[in-house]
């Protein structure tokens, strides 16, 4: 057995004075961030304590406030609008989600290419990033619209739909465009943050994989992305953010319509507090929404650190 003189005189390891060093360098790091993180707090502790407040009153813009518990929750899961809003708001996430990332890596995997023009073909990627989203929605409505729309006209000279039948102008239809709407302008984004992955690919791995006889969609599956998948949790969770949170494109596109086919939370959100100027039912949705995009938000994020742990065990 080891005595205990023995043990105070062993010297320091080199990973004990490591981790000690690492605990110096936290502690420097976060006296640096400590201005900064206060005042995001603060900018954004404080609507987010006053929301959450508003959501248990009743609350008018006259400045009447009355406590009420749990009442607007109740009220907003009993609300047909609301449930429906809730469906919708997950059905376009999804649909966000899933064009926007495909989309954009089949950009990314595109441009990582090299053909002529590949230089104006990236710097064109970014076109579509830099509209605003209520610019994405207005482009996108006039890009669909019945009497002057190309896809319309479009579809109408190939004999797939009818000159009436403009997509906007049903349930189903509005949606999809909606959807679309959106992930063409985050696909932009997406694809950047692709191409900068693929970058990082060392080019003698792809090689010595041709060399071993694999092809494209071997390469695909069993290289690219698996090296892309810290990229890929990081993709996901600011589209599945984007997904839920979208209110621009769809009100400039179809402002909820037809009917409420396009109805998601933040436009339910928009009319409970400025239409009806239900203040207390609004910040009831705010917090739901918050609520769902922080838990996401967590989750995503806790794939994440997994996703760099089996990174780094593989390196």
């Amino acid at each position: 057995m080891t005595s205990a003189a023995e043990t105070i005189s062993r010297p320091v390891t080199p990973r004990g004075r490591k981790s000690a060093r690492a605990r110096a360098d936290a502690r420097f790091g976060m006296l640096l961030a400590g201005p900064a993180l206060i005042f995001v707090l603060g900018l954004v502790a404080w609507p987010a304590i006053r929301t959450t407040v508003y959501s248990l009153q009743r609350v008018s813009f006259a400045g009447e406030e009355r406590w009420a518990g749990l009442a607007n929750f109740q009220t907003l899961f009993t609300d047909e609008q609301f449930r429906h809003a809730l469906t919708t708001t997950v059905l376009y996430a999804v649909g966000f989600l899933l064009v926007s990332t495909l989309l954009g890596l089949g950009f990314a995997l595109l441009l990582n290419t090299a053909f002529h023009g590949q230089w104006l073909a990236r710097s064109l990627l970014i076109v579509p990033w830099a509209c605003p989203w209520v610019m994405c929605g207005m482009i996108w409505k006039w890009f669909v619209d019945g009497e002057v729309g190309a896809l319309n006209g479009a579809l109408t000279s190939l004999g797939l739909i009818d000159h009436n039948a403009a997509p906007l102008s049903n349930t189903t239809g509005a949606l999809v465009v909606a959807v679309l709407a959106g992930a063409w302008r985050q696909a932009s984004f997406t694809g950047l943050l692709f191409l900068a992955g693929l970058q990082t690919i060392p080019k003698e791995l792809p090689e010595a994989a041709m060399v071993d006889g694999t092809n494209a969609w071997q390469r695909l599956r069993h290289l690219t992305l698996p090296w892309l998948r810290p990229v890929i949790v990081v993709v996901v969770i600011v589209n599945t953010i984007f997904g839920f949170m979208q209110f621009d494109t769809i009100w400039a596109l179809t402002q909820g319509g037809p009917g409420d086919a396009t109805s998601v939370l933040s436009i339910y959100l928009y009319q409970q507090l400025f239409v009806y100027t239900n203040t207390g039912l609004g910040s009831a949705t705010a917090v739901v929404l918050g609520g769902i995009a922080l838990v996401l938000g967590f989750v995503f994020v806790k794939l994440l650190y997994r996703s760099n742990a089996i990174t780094e065990g593989v390196e």
